[in-house]
């Protein structure tokens, strides 16, 4: 069942498709160009050692020019180890691709920014040799550092709170949480000029608690203790964009709506899945020390995916947005745009409950089969902290999508009796190989390791694997006796 609501110059639409979906207009209308346009670039993470996020932020900004943008918001995460030559190097491709802080037109383009915890609370250089003095000068967080900082990169007044208005819409934008931004405080003495029917925008790095992602980001509800979510659950015209999680926004859950809406802003450096994943690299996460399996990286990998960064661009129209999913690597729409309808309603279309009992499941082509080898000497794709160690390496082709449901994750099971006949299950919980890419980039194969540490020698095994997509749906299993570890 698909049901309309009509806007002008379009619709929303809804239905087997799980997800809002921008559709041409049915009477032959001309589309009504957008109030305002703005772009979102999120956790650029300048000086890690991954991807060229110089490059990367370049991209990103010659994509927001392309489409004629009012503004450009940063939810934080700029710098990778809070260092100020790090904000440099973001300042010099702003000025770079917006000379003057201008289009090529003359416009004034805004740039609005929120820090992140990587900006504040990095402490980087001491693994470059700096002395403590010199730590300390390049320490954006540190002293009078942001207040000097800020007004010589970016020509603005350092302020842990900011309001910008462009084209009439108005822009709030708290700095990050260890800096106590009181933001409770701040909407509360501000209530009365936000209400209305034109919605505001709010920037913070982490998402406001409960919203966006779910419990794919839970990992990271601590960074946020509830204060944006209870500041802004009485505006309904609300609009809150976070970073943070680097949540690829593939994932439908990237908006969320209830007494507010929340949306995520992906992350330019990589798409990543949620640390529960057994195929995501997460050292420093405790879960990381728990696992078995080796985390595997390249095109395989399930987070960290430097193919997988992206940015936004949202158009703001009377009614509704219009949220638009850019690759930057490979320069095309990660996925249709979204129409998000205003203002924002509990229980409304983009209700997850709702959304997930409309979705339709990702199935495994008829012809799909599950190859198992074993690996005495240990598999190519084994973290540093596995290598060597034997396994047993699975693989299987990627689920197809259906209706425009794609694949998000794989439970991989393996099933045998141990030498006393008992049942023995382990179970793997994979993120999709290209789940953060644009569809036609994303046929990757699905493939996890089982280490012999667990699976005791026995005469067969037999692996299944349930696809499912980013609400949980799950397709028809893919299941596979295997004869080839036995004592």
């Amino acid at each position: 069942m698909v049901t309309r609501r009509g806007f002008v110059g379009g619709a929303f639409a809804f239905g087997a498709l799980g997800g809002p979906r921008f559709v041409a207009a049915m009477d032959g209308t001309k589309p009504v160009p957008p109030n305002l346009r703005f772009g979102v670039v999120s956790d650029v993470h300048i000086g890690n050692s991954k991807p060229d996020a110089v490059g990367q932020v370049e991209k990103a900004f010659r994509w927001f020019t392309s489409r004629n943008v009012d503004a450009v918001l940063c939810p934080g995460d700029i710098a990778h180890s809070g260092l100020i030559s790090e904000m440099e190097k973001f300042a010099a491709i702003w000025y770079k691709v917006f000379p003057d802080g201008r289009a090529a037109d003359g416009r004034r383009v805004e740039l609005m920014i929120s820090t992140g915890n990587h900006d504040v609370d990095a402490w980087g250089g001491r693994w470059r040799n700096f002395t403590e003095g010199q730590m300390l000068a390049q320490r954006f967080c540190y002293g009078d550092n942001p207040e000097k900082t800020w007004r010589r990169l970016f020509g603005q007044k350092w302020e842990v709170i900011w309001r910008r208005e462009v084209k009439g819409y108005v822009f709030i934008g708290s700095q990050w949480s260890s800096l106590k931004p009181p933001v409770e405080e701040y909407f509360r003495e501000h209530a009365d000029g936000l209400r209305g029917a034109r919605p505001f925008f709010y920037c913070q790095h982490q998402a406001p608690k409960g919203t966006c992602h779910g419990s794919y980001s839970a990992a990271l509800e601590g960074d946020d203790n509830g204060e944006a979510t209870r500041a802004l659950s009485p505006f309904s015209n609300a609009v809150a964009v976070s970073g943070h999680s680097h949540c690829a926004v593939s994932d439908e859950r990237t908006v969320w709506q209830g007494a507010f809406t929340s949306i995520g802003a992906g992350c330019l450096c990589e798409g990543a899945g949620g640390f529960e994943y057994d195929n995501v690299t997460a050292y420093w996460h405790p879960s990381y020390r728990k696992k078995l399996m080796a985390p595997m990286s390249g095109l395989h990998a399930g987070g960290g995916d430097e193919k997988g960064g992206c940015c936004e661009l949202i158009e703001v129209f009377d009614s509704h947005l219009v949220v638009h999913r850019q690759s930057v690597v490979f320069d095309r729409p990660i996925g249709p745009a979204w129409v998000v309808p205003l203002p924002a309603k509990e229980g409304g279309p983009l209700d997850f409950s709702r959304q997930a009992a409309h979705r339709v499941a990702p199935q495994f082509a008829p012809n799909a089969r599950i190859a198992a080898m074993s690996c005495p000497n240990g598999h190519p794709l084994e973290g540093v902290a596995f290598r060597g160690k034997p396994c047993v390496h699975v693989s299987f082709p990627r689920a197809k999508t259906v209706d425009g449901c794609r694949v998000f994750d794989y439970l991989v099971e393996a099933k045998m009796k141990d030498a006393r006949n008992r049942d023995i299950s382990i179970v793997r919980k994979i993120i999709a190989p290209g789940f953060a890419y644009p569809e036609e980039f994303a046929d990757l194969p699905g493939e996890c390791l089982f280490s012999t540490e667990e699976l005791p020698p026995c005469k067969s095994v037999r692996f299944s694997v349930i696809p499912r997509d980013c609400f949980g749906k799950a397709g028809n299993p893919l299941s596979q006796d295997w004869e080839g570890y036995s004592t």
